[in-house]
């Protein structure tokens, strides 16, 4: 187990060290609840709202680097944009295999 993980999930304290990747293969099973699904939506969109570009020269060649350098700057935005969202819902599904009758 990475020590980064204990840092982001300190839920993962409460499992004993050979059973904390157990419980992170669980909690990733946790299903998003509906604000964390708005969440990811309004990430997406304001990622595609920043990632806009224009272009002059309408060519193929031209349009296809544009394309993919906007691709290159989205792709790392969306996900330190939902990053946060996956940590909350990892958390969330460790405090309920720590605390099952709390569900």
């Amino acid at each position: 187990m990475h020590k980064i993980w204990l840092l982001l999930l300190p839920e993962l304290r409460g499992f004993p060290p050979g059973g904390r990747c157990r419980a992170l293969r669980c909690a990733w099973d946790t299903p998003l609840e509906p604000i964390e699904l708005l969440g990811l939506a309004i990430a997406v969109v304001a990622v595609a709202a920043l990632t806009q570009y224009g272009l002059a020269d309408p060519a193929p060649a031209s349009r296809l680097a544009a394309a993919l350098l906007n691709l290159a700057v989205a792709v790392p935005l969306i996900a330190a944009a939902a990053a946060p969202i996956h940590l909350r819902r990892l958390r969330r599904g460790l405090r309920s295999q720590l605390h099952p009758h709390h569900e």
